[in-house]
């Protein structure tokens, strides 16, 4: 640990309440940071409840407006033009850590803690990596593949080492779990299916449009390209002998492709706005990562090399399902992450 002065992202739950208490088990300066993302500030209340257990200071960011812009912005945006968003990806590096670091600056703060499950490594030329969770079901190093790597060396993670049950049950001995709110599996700003946030406030073209196959066939009707994603199943209002999935959106058509589950299977994809946590990007490109295209997605093996035009060519070592424009390609050598960059093709 390179300073004495610790701030520590506090969102209300338990994971970020036992990072600010091994925080405090180290022997350090320990404040905390709530963000206030939406006006009903969900885990205020809790984090408030944390702070006072452990005895720290709590600071309350109103975010609101920055959130709007950054976050949900994008969200909107992604939708109409027919990708599918990600908005923790993008949270972590324009809201939280730059907000984060921000505050710690002006509090003397020399690290940012979160609750996330990663971890994080010096190499031999004292560069800070950034790496998987020890605990695969709860790794979150895909989420934070676009933290801008000069802020790496910042950044501590507490609970990398651990597993959710050992958290759990550290919370639970700290008299800390009951303090924490019950965790959400939903994005902070969702509430249920994600096709209701668009409402009144926040309206997306409703036109209707033709839903067709491959070959040009028009064989139903959709209401709406926001409502759907690649690989959806459901909700197409199709009958045929097999199941019929969302293959392909086409914005500048307002069409939908549709096809049968072998459809589904690419041998590659084309990745942009691509972030690097290396200083030798060279390491991953013409040699074979390990490549996740999603946060629950295995990894599989694949090479890069440059794309004509921008961005960077992934050839999976066997075909992948569902490879979703506006999802995430997270590069990988074994358990560090190497960068990623935004599917868009």
């Amino acid at each position: 640990m390179t300073s004495k002065n610790v701030l520590v992202a506090i969102s209300g739950g338990v994971d970020s309440a036992i990072a600010a208490l091994r925080s405090l088990e180290e022997g350090l300066h320990t404040e905390g940071l709530y963000l206030k993302l939406t006006n009903e500030a969900p885990g205020l209340d809790a984090a408030t409840r944390i702070a006072q257990k452990l005895g720290i200071k709590l600071h309350v960011i109103d975010a609101v407006d920055q959130f709007n812009a950054e976050v949900i912005e994008y969200f909107r945006a992604s939708y109409l033009a027919g990708l599918t968003p990600n908005p923790c990806a993008v949270c972590n590096p324009r809201i939280k850590i730059s907000i984060g670091l921000g505050l710690a600056d002006q509090l003397g703060c020399g690290i940012l803690a979160t609750g996330h499950y990663a971890r994080k490594a010096k190499t031999d030329r004292d560069e800070a990596v950034l790496l998987k969770g020890t605990d695969p079901a709860k790794d979150q190093s895909y989420f934070l593949h676009r933290i801008p790597k000069e802020a790496l060396g910042r950044l501590w993670f507490p609970n990398g080492p651990l597993t959710k049950t050992e958290v759990k049950k550290t919370a639970s001995a700290a008299g800390l779990l009951n303090a924490a709110h019950k965790e959400s599996q939903e994005m902070c700003f969702l509430k249920g299916d994600y096709r209701a946030f668009f409402g009144p406030d926040r309206p997306l073209p409703d036109a209707a449009g033709e839903i067709a196959t491959k070959d040009g066939r028009v064989i139903g009707r959709h209401s709406g390209l926001y409502g759907y994603t690649i690989g959806q199943r459901h909700g197409l209002g199709l009958c045929d002998a097999t199941p019929y999935y969302v293959t392909a959106i086409e914005p500048d058509k307002n069409r939908l492709l549709v096809g049968k589950n072998e459809d589904l299977y690419a041998e590659g994809c084309i990745v942009d706005h691509i972030n690097w946590l290396t200083e030798d990007p060279d390491v991953a490109i013409g040699n074979s990562v390990t490549v996740k295209i999603r946060y629950r997605h295995q990894g599989v093996r694949a090479g890069l090399e440059p794309a004509e035009g921008k961005g960077l060519r992934v050839i999976f070592e066997s075909h992948q399902r569902a490879v979703t424009p506006g999802q995430f390609a997270v590069f990988y050598q074994e358990d560090m992450v190497l960068g990623g960059g935004r599917i868009c093709a």
